[in-house]
This record gives structure tokens, C-alpha cells and sequence, in this order.
């Protein structure tokens, strides 16, 4: 489907203005001052891809890891 957007549909008064005559002029500006000075929401970091399971890796299209093996010094 393509979007087929015309200039004058995007216009942002008329919204305005039907807010303004619903809410109010001071509920739209303390609105819109309280939107501007919050802080964006982050999206949450994506997992470490050294950390997956081996399944995960491979549903992703990540080569395999080779099995574990532990070193001398870590089977104390």
C-alpha cells in the first residue's frame, strides 16, 4: 500500500485550535510546555549477542559458538 499524502492534510492549526476550544488555551500550553521538557523514553539495550544460547544464535543467523571448554586454571 502506498501512502498518497497531500500537503494540506498535514496541516498541525486546526488540531490546535479544536484542543484549544476543548481544553482550554492554559490546559494546551502547560501541556505542551510539560511534553517539551520531559525526557524521551530509551528503548531498552538489545542483549549482548556473546551472551545468547546457542538456539538463539542460530534463529538470528549467527554462526554457531564453539563448546566451552575450561581452562586448567578454571576447574579449581
Amino acid at each position: 500500500m502506498i501512502a498518497d499524502l497531500h500537503p494540506q492534510s498535514a496541516r498541525l492549526a486546526p488540531a490546535i485550535h479544536r484542543l484549544i476550544a476543548r481544553h482550554g488555551a492554559t490546559a494546551v500550553l502547560w501541556a505542551a510546555i510539560r511534553a517539551a521538557l520531559m525526557p524521551r523514553r530509551r528503548r531498552p539495550r538489545p542483549p549482548d549477542p556473546y551472551l545468547l544460547s546457542p538456539h538463539m544464535r542460530r534463529d538470528i543467523g549467527l554462526p554457531p559458538t564453539g563448546p566451552h571448554v575450561p581452562r586448567y586454571y578454571e576447574l579449581r
